[in-house]
């Protein structure tokens, strides 16, 4: 997407002043690190015996820590297809043309992403049962993860597609095309790009909130991490818990990575589909003079 409207571009000057800031920041945590390490170091932090842990096989650690970790994927990846399709079925319904689907949408909508996501899960453990329905802890998880995300979701998806010229909606509707057909096939796969990266910080945020999964007992990696702390005492807390943030850091990394290929494989389709100078035919104007 170009920004060069929202700013002027920086001149020869400016480069080089953004530049510098850039090398003296970069300077600057470089040395925030190293006094870090050098304080870990002096504490005895960085002994390879407390780091060894995590590749020893023999302590379990490992295993433990790879069993929460598919737990988290598991239902990072049931929640994020499931909160997709609910949050584009739930945009589609607040831009009916039905009053009453809209109302009905909307309260269902704002009621979810109103509610904090802890409270949404504690009510799917306490509150469900309570009226006859019996879920796993996976499925509350799930459910309580879908119900808020799907309603941010739907805000994205509904301000994707508004933003769209309503000249392609009223040329649509002038071909007769039904309002379903509009909203899927021609405003929603000019939308999703432009989507994307909000879309791919909203996956990010899901996966890191199953780590609220702890409350009613799921077994999901950040749990896990700190049963093993539990287990071994403080003294392993460190390599643990920075052992559970690179996973993390890891997956959400890879998420975004897989959006920027699709982003980027998505502009290479559309450019290739542009038609070029040798294929736009040339009409041949008529000459002054021969004109009838």
């Amino acid at each position: 997407m170009n920004t060069d409207f929202l700013y002027d571009p920086l001149g020869p000057r400016g480069r080089r002043r953004a530049r510098r800031i850039g090398i003296a920041a970069g300077a600057l945590a470089a040395l925030l690190v190293v006094l870090i390490a050098l304080r870990l170091n002096a504490n005895g932090q960085l002994e390879r015996k407390r780091w060894a842990i995590l590749l020893d096989l023999e302590t379990g650690v490992p295993q433990v820590l790879w069993q929460g970790y598919t737990a988290t994927l598991h239902a990072a990846a049931l929640a994020m297809v499931i909160a997709l399709a609910a949050g584009l079925i739930a945009a589609f319904g607040r831009l009916s043309r039905h009053r009453p689907v809209r109302l009905v949408t909307g309260i269902v909508v704002e009621g979810c992403r109103g509610v904090p996501l802890l409270l949404l899960m504690l009510f799917a453990a306490l509150g469900l049962p309570g009226l006859g329905v019996d879920l796993t802890l996976l499925q509350i998880v799930v459910l309580a993860l879908v119900a808020y995300n799907s309603s941010v979701l739907c805000e994205i998806f509904r301000g994707g597609i508004l933003a769209i010229d309503r000249g392609q909606t009223e040329a649509a509707e002038a071909m007769g095309l039904r309002r379903t057909i509009i909203l899927w096939r021609v405003l929603l796969p000019q939308a999703v790009p432009a989507m994307l990266p909000v879309i791919v910080s909203q996956m990010v945020i899901l996966l890191k909130d199953t780590s609220l999964g702890f409350i009613v007992g799921y077994t999901e990696l950040l749990r896990s991490g700190r049963s093993l702390v539990e287990f071994y005492g403080s003294k392993y807390s460190l390599p643990i818990y920075i052992g559970v943030a690179v996973m993390y850091i890891a997956t959400n990394f890879a998420i975004s990575l897989l959006a920027r290929r699709l982003t980027s494989r998505q502009r290479g389709g559309r450019r290739s589909k542009s038609p070029s100078v040798q294929d736009i035919p040339l009409i041949p104007t008529p000459v002054a003079g021969t004109a009838r």
